[in-house]
């Protein structure tokens, strides 16, 4: 299997882990955060696709950071007024975080392989995009974490309001 089809199928395959996982959320932040991260891998399938198929790359300009911290705001002001994050589904978080590093360091392995510089900018830009993604799934982490984390760490190093 070539680079391209295996990048189609594990995006395709990201993209579907987060439309289930939007579907099953809860809460309605959370389910926003991943048909975010679902919709920015299904552009990352088209992105491959036209590099597969020898094609000009769409706009390689991404636009989720902003659309999922104004999330997590509301995220802070619901936790604020009461104990809104779900805290069992942190495993399922933990696995969107190891999908998001496999292509983070799938696509900075395959761009230090390919000879063609376009497709080497581009895998570097694939490969940035998913370490973004990436901190996203670990501030959600985080957020479902603390409050069973943040009393009972023995060091208190951590002194900032909750």
């Amino acid at each position: 299997m070539d680079i391209y089809q295996f990048a189609i199928n594990f995006e395709r395959e990201n993209r579907e882990y987060y439309e289930d996982c939007a579907e099953n959320a809860d809460d309605e932040s959370i389910k926003r955060v991943f048909l975010e991260l679902s919709s920015e891998e299904a552009k990352h399938e088209r992105i491959v696709k036209q590099l597969r198929d020898d094609k000009d790359v769409e706009n390689l300009e991404f636009d989720i950071i902003p659309k999922v911290n104004e999330v997590f705001s509301e995220i802070k002001e619901d936790m604020t007024t009461n104990d809104a994050m779900p805290k069992g589904q942190v495993d399922i978080y933990k696995k969107a975080l190891n999908m998001e590093e496999d292509s983070k360091n799938f696509y900075s392995e395959k761009a230090e392989e390919v000879e063609n510089d376009k497709v080497k900018e581009v895998l570097q830009r694939l490969s940035e995009e998913e370490k973004k993604h990436e901190n996203i799934i670990r501030s959600l982490i985080e957020m479902v974490n603390r409050p069973n984390t943040w009393l009972e760490d023995p060091e208190w190093y951590h002194l900032e309001d909750y």
